[in-house]
């Protein structure tokens, strides 16, 4: 049989490049039994209020663990040669990617997600995260939001669709799932694993670091995957195909953040394959700002500086407000403009007016 890996993180947070992990849980499974270990993992930061309710796990838990870097050795140990399983497979790789990154270690696995394993397995089925698995199967968990209890709900699954679909069934899904994306030569396979599911923004390079193009998306592997593989492309695509060198994504907090940073790529970088937008508006035509000043528009856990219909940045909280506020600020963009007289008209936005050093005003949350 297939070496598996069944694997569950708990972290800081949702974001791999600043989150870090708290706690690691693995079941091994291969033609010599079943393995299974856990260890605490020290952040190195605090761990946030709803993070700790929601693991249990606080931060005089983690200050005696020890570091990623002391665990790396055994984590690589327990995932080497077997195939990588992971509910939302993403969110694991991509944290278990970035600790390893910062150690110098390029990790490389197959990767499984159980989430679509659920979905080709089930497709009658509504939901598929793992609180709608262990009720539709009768699973059962020790302590949920704890690594290596969620790992075994994993596990146990696994048995489960095999007993009740037929072990070839699961097979056939499996394979189809980890099939390699098909992606020009000149570039890593392995990038197909790395690219985040969620909403963002895409930037292909060529040769000499020159932008070709820039993309948005609300589910950022799908869209760049789809560039490519195609029987028959078209002539832009193909050359597109052709010239990209390397990829790189900005992830957003949804679908404004991926409007306003690729209109502010485009603008800036002048990709090859882009057309430029042409909105040409009089003054005349533009709605006076309606703020009186800056303002901070929240989307998921991120706000996006606007000033005069001008976009200054995102930042992940208040703190990071006041830099924005004191750069140079960008030219006037019809495209911006466009995209945010669209999105402000809109019901229930949530709207914070900001005074010129970049603090809430008191009572001017809209």
């Amino acid at each position: 049989m297939q070496p598996l890996a069944f694997i569950d993180l708990e972290t800081t947070g949702g974001t791999a490049a600043v989150d870090r992990i708290t706690e690691i849980g693995i079941v091994t499974v291969d033609a010599s039994g079943i393995q299974e270990w856990s260890t605490l993992v020290n952040p190195e930061r605090p761990i946030p209020p709803f993070i700790r309710q929601l693991t249990g796990i606080d931060d005089a838990m983690v200050a005696g663990a020890p570091t990623f870097a002391e665990v790396a050795d055994a984590v690589q140990q327990r995932l080497a040669g077997r195939l990588f399983i992971a509910h939302n497979a993403r969110f694991d790789h991509g944290f278990l990617k970035s600790e390893f990154k910062r150690l110098g270690i390029d990790l490389k696995a197959t990767v499984l997600c159980t989430v679509r394993l659920s979905r080709r397995l089930y497709p009658e089925e509504p939901r598929h995260g793992l609180d709608a698995l262990i009720a539709r199967h009768g699973l059962t968990v020790a302590s949920r939001h704890r690594a290596l209890d969620d790992a075994r709900v994993i596990w146990h699954f696994w048995q489960k669709a095999r007993a009740e679909l037929s072990e070839a069934k699961v097979d056939a899904e499996v394979t189809a799932l980890t099939a390699r994306p098909k992606l020009p030569p000149q570039l890593d396979p392995s990038l197909a694993d790395e690219i985040p599911e969620g909403p963002g923004v895409y930037l292909f390079y060529g040769e000499d670091e020159q932008p070709l193009y820039v993309g948005k998306s609300s589910g950022l592997r799908r869209r760049v995957l789809s560039h490519f593989g195609k029987a028959r492309p078209s002539p832009r695509e193909a050359s597109l195909a052709e010239q990209v060198r390397r990829i790189e994504w900005i992830e957003t907090g949804g679908e404004l953040g991926s409007q306003l940073t690729e209109a502010s790529l485009v603008r800036r970088l002048r990709p090859r394959h882009n057309r430029q937008p042409k909105v040409a508006l009089s003054r005349e035509q533009l709605a006076p700002w309606p703020y009186g000043g800056p303002i901070a528009i929240r989307e998921g856990r991120g706000l996006h500086l606007v000033d005069d219909w001008r976009y200054l940045g995102s930042a992940d909280g208040e703190a990071a407000v006041p830099p924005l506020l004191a750069a140079e600020r960008p030219p006037f963009d019809g495209h911006t403009y466009t995209v945010l007289v669209k999105h402000l008209a809109k019901p229930r936005i949530r709207v914070l007016r900001l005074d010129r050093a970049g603090r809430v005003e008191q009572g001017r949350r809209d």
